[in-house]
């Protein structure tokens, strides 16, 4: 879909400048395809100006967002984290001028080892989980991939300012295995799903509440133009002062 929409805005529409990034005007507000990182970004750079703490990427596909954070954020470690081996490839490629970025081509869940992963035509929409809603999505194949747990893996990190997550419906099954990390750290920025899109992903308001209940609030909450409705949506969360 992204590249779909570059291609409309290179042949039809003059470019609209919105934080230095494209946007696409449609119905009277501009829509950035990545509002939700500079919406982070903004954050980072007012609240936590000089925190030296490293940024997780979690479902970095090509690592377009790894390498967004990186390029303004040029002190602070970039960790990003890709199971599927192709589009991992490409942010190989994609990250190499960049020495505070480090990618792992391994993902998360709340268990340690190989698990399936059920990849699909376009492959940014390739999921832990099998396709229930197939309007917009199509399989193609299921790979073997390697996971962790964030628990596991930051065990010796002492601090995250900014934990990322794309994972299409398996953010509520990291998290849970995840409640150490989760109290060294500042941010989290994830999509979340309206609709059960995939069989047995979790939902926007169970993410909510896991997250509320770990001593977090909700920040902003970014929304994309969707013709048919919002699937899915991003909300950026800080670490509640109250709590």
């Amino acid at each position: 879909m992204r590249k779909l929409i570059d291609l409309f805005i290179s042949i039809y529409l003059s470019p609209l400048q919105l934080s230095s990034k494209l946007a696409l005007y449609v119905k009277g507000k501009s829509l950035n395809y990545d509002e939700h990182y500079i919406t982070a970004l903004d954050v980072i750079q007012r609240q936590y100006p000089n925190d030296q703490g490293i940024l997780v990427d979690i479902g970095a596909f090509d690592a377009d967002s790894t390498v967004f954070f990186a390029r303004r954020l040029p002190k602070n470690k970039i960790l990003g984290f890709e199971p599927n081996p192709y589009p991992y490839q490409n942010g190989i490629d994609r990250a190499k001028p960049y020495s505070n970025i480090q990618l792992f081509n391994i993902g998360f869940s709340n268990t340690i080892g190989d698990v399936d992963l059920h990849v699909t035509k376009n492959l940014v929409s390739s999921s832990l989980y099998n396709i229930k809603d197939f309007s917009e999505i199509s399989p193609d194949k299921t790979i073997k991939v390697k996971v962790d747990t964030l628990d596991n893996f930051f065990s010796f990190h002492k601090e995250i300012l900014l934990l990322k997550l794309d994972v299409q419906g398996a953010e509520l099954n990291i998290l849970k295995a995840g409640t150490e990390t989760l109290k060294k750290t500042k941010l989290v920025l994830t999509e979340v799903l309206v609709n059960e899109i995939y069989h047995g992903a979790c939902l926007y308001h169970q993410v909510d509440e896991f997250l509320r209940n770990n001593s977090f609030q909700i920040h902003t909450i970014i929304t994309n133009y969707n013709k048919d409705g919002v699937k899915y949506f991003d909300i950026l969360y800080i670490k509640s002062t109250n709590q």
